[in-house]
């Protein structure tokens, strides 16, 4: 799961550092990031989510 973590990590701060979910999905992936302080749920509207890289996230994607 770490690896995974890092490899979302990267690619969601490579891409300007925001994640926009919409819909009904799973965000179990997200929420594990979020868990580790590297990423922090925007709640957008009642189903989109917007997860914004922290500076802890950011570290762990160098």
């Amino acid at each position: 799961m770490i690896t995974e973590g890092f490899e979302l990590i990267r690619e969601i701060v490579a891409s300007g550092g925001t994640k926009y979910t919409a819909g009904l999905i799973d965000r179990s992936r997200y929420e594990a990031l979020v868990d580790l302080g590297w990423l922090r749920p925007i709640r957008m509207n009642k189903n989109d989510i917007a997860y914004v890289a922290t500076e802890q996230g950011i570290a762990a994607a160098d």
